[in-house]
């Protein structure tokens, strides 16, 4: 009898509907109890606290598979972590649980430096933690404007709802494009860079296709609206835990081939160095790993569909390019980008001045 509930407990751990029931009925058996008790038989190594450590092993294979098949796991907020790096060196590791995240400042040994952990982020830029004198670093038109409370304020309150009028689909259509070309990356850890208000951040937390979320961005005031977002909306309570990190998109916080995927919502033409953002997101991205962003194409982009971009070409170059907070693109600019920091496998989805594409580290040979 005995042997046929193990038999049966064997089997339940590949349909877990019955498997608690089983093991209740095996702990409960005579035999069970009989042999744990008879000295002999603890010689022979059946004591009672083998029986339990079997029974728990049991109930953990359970747990296992029950998380396997609804897709879930409730543990998982306790047990991911994010694993950042010194801005300065990059080599310091600074390794932070998905709870509580913002206890304790992250410290680089290697540069006498304290990155400052704020109540709602970590600050991982090179300021951080100190109060410089006389320099100050002059920001780009478009960094600063930003990094103002009324913009972070009204982004998703009449802001970004703009963005149909060049073609973009929505958020939620959006993140369905880029959830296609994400993939690869389910179940590892996902960058939200330049992530603002936290609008993607919060759909792709919800979805529970990732470890864990970074929010990302240089604005002190956009991940203050997007902590705010995010204490207000009840799903994420139990979604894919999500930290806030202050950094530069041109000086990622993170190990060179560390990260599994990095996702950048309408958010490239706001860089100040494109190229040199780009080279950071190759570097830092792990064989394999993917990359995607969408943007806003040029005036002439409608045209260039049904024409030719290269057709149209000449129109741009003799229309006014007077210096902007922010960068309108040409298709091949964002194809050479990805070329020139070693990304491939392009891919894109294009309407009218709207454009969501995606690219890869190549993966390891062999």
């Amino acid at each position: 009898m005995l042997n046929q509930l193990t038999q049966q407990a064997s089997r339940s751990l590949h349909t877990t509907h019955d498997a608690p029931s089983v093991l209740g009925q095996i702990r409960a058996h005579p035999a069970v109890v009989h042999r744990a008790r008879d000295p002999r038989k603890q010689a022979a190594g059946f004591s009672q606290q083998n029986v339990s450590r079997g029974l728990d092993i049991m109930k953990r294979s359970v747990a296992a598979t029950d998380a396997m098949v609804t897709g879930s796991d409730a543990r998982q907020p306790l047990t991911t972590e994010f694993k950042f790096a010194c801005p300065i060196c990059m080599t310091t590791e600074f390794v932070v649980p998905g709870v509580n995240p913002y206890q304790q400042p992250c410290r680089c040994g290697r540069c006498g430096r304290n990155f400052d952990s704020k109540s709602k982020y970590l600050d991982l830029t090179l300021t951080s933690g100190i109060q410089q004198q006389v320099y100050k670093q002059k920001m780009w038109q478009g960094t600063e404007l930003f990094r103002q409370p009324l913009v972070s304020f009204v982004y998703e309150r009449g802001w970004r709802q703009n963005f149909a009028g060049a073609g973009f689909p929505g958020p939620e259509k959006e993140f369905d494009m880029a959830m296609q070309y994400l993939r690869p990356a389910k179940g590892g850890i996902l960058i939200d860079a330049s992530c603002g208000t936290g609008l993607f951040t919060r759909l792709f937390a919800r979805s529970k296709k990732f470890r864990g979320v970074v929010a990302l961005d240089f604005s002190e005031t956009m991940l203050q609206q997007a902590q705010q977002f995010f204490a207000e909306d009840p799903a994420l309570a139990s979604s894919t835990p999500i930290v806030a990190v202050r950094g530069d998109i041109g000086r990622l916080p993170f190990a060179t081939g560390s990260v599994d995927a990095i996702h950048a919502g309408a958010a490239i033409h706001c860089w100040p160095n494109p190229q040199a953002a780009m080279a950071e997101i190759s570097r830092v991205l792990r064989p394999g790993g993917v990359f995607v962003a969408s943007t806003f194409l040029t005036p002439l982009a409608p045209l260039g569909e049904l024409f030719g971009d290269q057709t149209v070409r000449p129109l741009s170059q003799v229309s006014s390019r007077s210096e902007r907070r922010y960068r309108l693109w040409e298709e091949q600019e964002l194809i050479d980008l990805c070329r020139a920091v070693g990304l491939e496998g392009y891919q894109r989805d294009r309407r009218f001045r709207f454009i969501l594409f995606a690219a890869s580290k190549p993966a390891l040979a062999g």
